[in-house]
């Protein structure tokens, strides 16, 4: 069972070859992968377009791995019944997001249907942020670098000081949720998120860019071993 006291390298989708999925899936299952993080974009909320739940979809139907999707969408309430059903196991929205509804609300409905929830915090987005749903997630996600691109530098000095405050927070009440991070994750970077309270290390560029992804996801488990 993977708890929050588990470290996992998650590969991100976005960072595969998109003309071959099925294959760059298997190929992550192939690694060692055991979650799959799959970043949906609207080119709203950021600066960029990736996928919707079609994509998600046909994932489901390449594996059986546990697909971590992340909403960098606004209106995730709106949309959230076809991530759903398209096969997510978890769903992270953002604070920052428009809703018709509620974060509370769309927290509830992903709970209510069986599936894990998180709350997403932008690079300039406190803690503090947080607060009132981190009884309510099974993930906290930090994003490490601005959301919308792959390939960007790791934000340390912004963002892990968040960290430690959310790992502090959990221990001192009792809590359980993942602590995740996303963006510039690296075998030298991997290790300092994990010293503020990471354990799920979302790695595109760094897991499927190299020609051997099994070795590039066996260094970034050893980073964080």
């Amino acid at each position: 069972m993977t708890t929050h006291e588990t470290n996992l390298i998650l590969p991100s989708l976005l960072a595969s070859d998109w003309s071959k999925v099925g294959a760059e899936v298997k190929r992550a299952e192939d690694a060692g992968a055991d979650w799959l993080h799959l970043d949906v974009m609207d080119g709203n909320f950021v600066d960029n377009i990736s996928f919707g739940p079609q994509m998600v979809q046909v994932v489901r139907k390449c594996t059986d791995m546990y697909l971590d999707v992340h909403l960098m969408i606004h209106r995730p309430d709106h949309y959230l019944e076809r991530f759903i059903l398209a096969g997510a196991n978890n769903i992270t929205i953002h604070v920052e997001a428009n809703y018709d509804t509620s974060v509370a609300e769309t927290l509830q409905r992903i709970r209510a249907a069986g599936l894990q929830c998180g709350i997403a915090l932008h690079p300039s987005t406190p803690f503090e942020a947080a607060l009132p749903f981190v009884n309510d997630i099974d993930l906290l996600l930090i994003m490490t670098v601005v959301p919308g691109f792959g390939g960007q530098p790791f934000m340390e000095k912004e963002t892990m000081p968040k960290l430690a405050a959310a790992r502090a927070h959990r221990d001192t009440n009792g809590l359980k949720y993942h602590l995740e991070v996303d963006g510039g994750v690296y075998t030298h970077t991997a290790p300092i998120a994990k010293q503020n309270g990471a354990n799920l290390f979302v790695c595109g560029t760094s897991s499927f860019g190299p020609a051997d992804m099994a070795q590039s996801m066996r260094e970034l488990a050893a980073a964080v071993a």
